[in-house]
């Protein structure tokens, strides 16, 4: 979310200021929307102008109600508010005040589903990197057997369609805004790191469904975490995610999980999972040819990407793997791997794990969720510096994402290649 209006209290709004000069700010915040929640907390009530949705917002300019308005990047340009009439000077904020990546969203129960629409999302990414557009989408990959064989040029069907993910912006975005860096595509020489907002977090859930995953840990008592074959070096960070995961839940020190060597194939991690041998598999390799498509498993974001043959564009990208049929267990193995990039680009460490936020979206007795991951492992630069010894140094990928934003899309290994 930027401030944008009339650039004197453009300026104001970016610096926080409602004093002397910025006195007469009049900021109009669509109710129930984060950027109300923000500003609330950023302004007194006295300098905000309530409204109901950007339409209101935008009239209330017009009309001298307010003299700054709220907006994503692509929400509150000149050209969309000029078109809507206002004739006063104008200006865009350049700070930024919310953290708010768009996403497709599917219903929790049907995983084959959202397995499909982000395989179509991926395809449109690497269709860009691979620099093939609609008019060439005859030469895109097919699908192999992931959905089957009525579905095998799903990914070449959706590109010539709609062209690859530069075309759809440049047709619907580039020209009210501009597309920035952080809607690239990374080329490997810049972060990935980057947590998604937790959003209304003080939002109470219905705590461990009953013979879910989350009960059946508390009821044993410790985590059960598959790991790949591998030396102590490179399986650390992994065993490192299912300390985090324990201590979350079990609210004691890191130690309360049993490790288990599974062979990194779909068909051993599948059976782990599926007979209770592990709860969770860490290291898990995340592309759009073998697991990430397949039946039966769901992914955390990445938390490491290994490069493939001293090759900065391409690498693995490595996930904690869980069963897609206990939703409530894959959320909170999502948002606790998120967890740990979120304490880094914070600043909180194992030592201020309290400055973590509350959350009661799986129930009261888990509100410590956070703090107490954090508590048990640190944030991702603690355990990263545990595994690789304190003073590596960490490069490309693995680094965070953060203000200035640097390219943030990353399609998936194999599928255009």
């Amino acid at each position: 979310m930027t401030f944008n209006g009339v650039p004197e209290f453009v300026k104001c709004a970016d610096n926080l200021s409602v004093i002397k000069e910025c006195a007469n700010i009049r900021i109009c915040s669509q109710l129930g929307t984060t950027w109300y929640d923000i500003t609330t907390k950023l302004f007194p009530a006295s300098n905000i102008v309530i409204t109901n949705e950007q339409g209101e917002s935008i009239q209330s300019l017009i009309e001298g109600k307010c003299n700054v308005i709220q907006g994503e990047q692509y929400e509150a340009p000149e050209s969309v508010v000029r078109a809507s009439g206002y004739e006063g000077p104008y200006a865009q904020g350049g700070n930024h005040f919310t953290k708010e990546p768009l996403a497709m969203v599917t219903r929790d129960g049907d995983p084959e589903f959202a397995q499909f629409v982000n395989a179509v999302f991926q395809s449109l990414l690497d269709a860009e990197k691979a620099n093939i557009t609609m008019a060439t989408a005859v030469s895109f990959a097919q699908t192999g057997e992931t959905f089957g064989d009525e579905y095998k040029d799903m990914y070449k069907n959706a590109l010539a369609a709609v062209g690859n993910y530069g075309e759809i912006y440049a047709k619907h975005l580039e020209s009210i805004s501009p597309r920035r860096k952080v809607n690239m595509i990374n080329d490997g020489k810049t972060g990935l790191l980057y947590s998604h907002p937790f959003g209304k977090a003080d939002t109470i859930g219905p705590g461990p469904i009953k013979n879910g995953i989350i009960e059946n840990i508390l009821e044993r008592g410790f985590l059960r975490c598959g790991i790949p074959p591998g030396n102590e070096l490179s399986v650390g960070l992994d065993m490192e995610l299912c300390r985090a995961i324990a201590g979350s839940i079990l609210q004691r020190g890191p130690d309360d999980v049993s490790f288990k060597r599974v062979s990194a194939s779909h068909e051993n991690i599948s059976q782990a999972l599926e007979s209770g041998d592990i709860d969770v598999y860490a290291g898990g390799v995340f592309d759009t040819k073998s697991d990430t498509t397949r039946s039966g498993l769901s992914f955390s974001s990445t938390y490491f990407y290994e490069t493939e043959s001293g090759n900065s564009t391409d690498s693995k990208a490595i996930t904690l793997g869980s069963q897609d049929a206990d939703a409530q267990w894959t959320d909170l193995v999502y948002w606790i791997v998120m967890a740990t990039t979120y304490a880094e680009e914070n600043g909180i460490t194992q030592m201020t794990s309290n400055k973590m936020p509350l959350v009661n979206l799986f129930g009261v007795g888990l509100e410590r969720l956070f703090r107490d991951a954090i508590l048990a492992v640190g944030n991702y630069d603690e355990m990263y510096r545990r595994v690789f010894g304190q003073n590596a140094t960490r490069v490309g990928r693995n680094t965070l994402n953060v203000s200035p934003f640097g390219p943030q899309h990353h399609p998936l290994p194999k599928l255009s290649g």
